[in-house]
């Protein structure tokens, strides 16, 4: 009787893949006892710079940290379009081109530039006049600082294993203010909220490995959020905030969301769009009726406009600023991703026949 065959020999790569998992889980636990005494909430980089164009309209810059550089969003009151840059280097001097989406028919305006000076605590922002051709400068001070809550989660070894981090950058208010001070715990409320959501399952990866039995190719993934004030009064607060998702995949990523609070007796409650116009009548058709008749005064294609008209469409992602209300459409909602996101600005006075006269529509500057 022959003797039984020799057990086959284990795959090499089990047992490295087990000393690699191991050794991961050990660093892991190491960076994690490490960062659990720092603060999730930490001073940034950058700030919100204010100023005043010729026209004595709201500017503003935001500048936030990325790598290597600056990612910058110019928003002017009134205009429609987002309009962003980014520099090489932080350092002065730098002097960049702001990107926006050009009219599709008709002449293009010059684009307009943000400077920096050698006072971190100033911009210049060289702006074309809304009715003529030729540009005026705006001096900006910085009116904010900004904060960061950050969230890092995972551990990678070259292509074993992986990371995932959550970044989000607000204004820090003031504290003096008991509606200003809850907004910045609401802020960072809202950012732990969705930095656990997005860093759930750090060993995700690693089961990635297990299954592959090999290495991944991608294997960061991060998730970026820019706060961007557009109004803040002593009852009223209205942030527009940008948001990009590096998870893989093809696609415009960007999303923008409208996040607005009103003064409480104990601090400050999240405001809806409802709160905001008269309970009689179809008011979100009319917003959308109005929508689209503004989408085709900036000469969009007239698919676009039909498109907002459609009664699925969320119309209810808005801010409001010191002379109107905005009303944002994120990439795919009306058109393509390749078309981006399309913002629609009315001034009060347009809105003087739906806007309530009491709650937190009372509490709107210029107020018709």
């Amino acid at each position: 009787m022959s003797a039984p065959s020799p057990a086959p020999p284990q795959p090499r790569w089990g047992r490295w893949l087990t000393i690699a998992g191991a050794l991961a889980l050990f660093c892991f636990t190491a960076l994690t006892v490490r960062d659990a005494g720092l603060s999730a909430v930490r001073p940034a980089e950058g700030g919100t710079f204010t100023g005043r164009d010729v026209d004595g309209r709201l500017v503003q810059v935001c500048l936030f940290h990325q790598e290597g550089g600056w990612q910058g969003w110019l928003y002017r009151e009134g205009r429609e379009q987002t309009e962003w840059f980014t520099t090489t280097n932080r350092a002065h001097p730098w002097r960049e081109p702001v990107y926006f989406r050009e009219p599709e028919e008709g002449p293009k305006p010059p684009a307009p530039t943000v400077t920096s000076t050698s006072d971190p605590l100033s911009l210049n922002a060289t702006l074309p006049r809304t009715n003529g051709w030729t540009s005026d400068t705006a001096n900006l001070t910085r009116q904010f600082e900004h904060l960061s809550y950050r969230r890092l989660t995972g551990l990678r070894l070259g292509g074993w294993g992986g990371t995932k981090e959550f970044i989000a950058r607000f204004p820090k208010l003031p504290a003096s203010s008991r509606f200003h001070a809850a907004i910045n715990r609401e802020i960072i409320h809202q950012s732990e909220t969705s930095a656990v959501e997005f860093t759930a399952d750090p060993l995700e990866f690693w089961h990635e490995n297990w299954e592959l039995r090999g290495p991944s190719v991608i294997n960061t993934h991060a998730f970026t959020a820019h706060w961007q004030l557009r109004l803040l009064s002593t009852n009223l607060a209205s942030f527009c905030v940008w948001s990009y998702d590096e998870v893989g995949g093809i696609g415009n990523r960007s999303r923008w969301q409208g996040v607005n609070f009103v003064r409480t007796p104990d601090g400050a409650h999240m405001m809806k769009l409802a709160d905001l116009f008269l309970p009689a009548g179809d008011w979100p058709q009319q917003m959308r009726n109005r929508c689209a008749a503004k989408l085709r005064a900036i000469s969009v294609r007239e698919s676009i406009a039909e498109t907002a008209l459609e009664n699925d469409n969320n119309i209810e992602n808005f801010t409001v600023s010191p002379t109107g209300l905005q009303i944002y459409f994120n990439p795919y909602e009306i058109a393509t991703g390749a078309d981006g996101e399309f913002v629609v600005h009315f001034d009060y006075t347009e809105l003087k026949d739906l806007l309530r006269t009491n709650g937190p529509a009372a509490l709107l500057p210029h107020l018709p």
